[in-house]
C-alpha cells in the first residue's frame, strides 16, 4: 500500500474508479489551498482523502478551531473498508507538514455515520464541547454542475503529539 499525494494526471484513473461525481470533489480540491491523499495497490486506487488548511467556511469552526487543518471526504472502495486504508490515509494526513505546525486535525462527520466515528475515536479523535454545526454539502452533478444543500455535521478533533 502506498500513500500519495494525487496529481492532475491521476484524476483520469479516479474517475475510472471512484465515478465521475466523487472524483469532481477531489479534482476540484487540487487548485486550492490543501492536499488530496490517494491509496494505491499496485496500479488500483484504493481510497482518497482531501486535507486543508483554508479557514473554514463556517463561523462557528473558524472561532473555535482558527487554523485548524480539516479532513474532508476520506473514501474507500466499498469490499476494501476495514483493512487499514482509512487509517493509513488519516495518519499521512497527520504528518503533512502543515498540519503538524497547526498541532490539529479535524474533520466534520455526518450525523448519523456511526462506523466512520468508530474509525476516528480509535484513532484518538474527540468530538468537541460546541455542538453540531450547520454547513452544505457539496452534490457534484453528472452534468458537471454542482448542488449546495443545507447539511449538519459532528466536529472531531485530534491534539497531535509535538514532533
Amino acid at each position: 500500500m502506498e500513500i500519495r499525494p494525487a496529481s492532475a494526471e491521476d484524476m483520469l484513473y479516479l474517475e475510472r474508479v471512484l465515478g465521475p461525481e466523487r472524483t469532481a470533489f477531489y479534482r476540484h480540491r487540487l487548485k486550492r489551498q490543501g492536499v488530496v491523499l490517494t491509496c494505491w495497490e499496485a496500479e488500483d486506487v484504493t481510497g482518497a482523502v482531501y486535507v486543508t488548511w483554508e479557514p473554514a467556511d463556517e463561523e462557528l469552526v473558524r472561532k473555535h478551531l482558527p487554523g485548524v487543518p480539516f479532513v474532508h471526504r476520506l473514501l474507500v472502495l466499498p469490499g476494501l473498508r476495514n483493512n487499514g486504508r482509512g487509517r493509513a490515509l488519516l495518519r499521512e494526513a497527520e504528518e503533512l507538514d502543515e498540519v503538524r505546525l497547526a498541532g490539529r486535525l479535524a474533520t466534520g462527520i455526518d450525523l448519523d455515520n456511526d462506523r466512520v466515528i468508530g474509525l476516528y475515536e480509535r484513532l484518538g479523535y474527540r468530538e468537541w464541547d460546541h455542538g453540531i454545526v450547520a454547513t452544505v454539502r457539496e452534490e457534484h452533478q453528472f452534468d458537471g454542475t454542482v448542488a449546495i444543500e443545507p447539511d449538519f455535521c459532528r466536529i472531531f478533533v485530534k491534539d497531535l503529539d509535538p514532533a
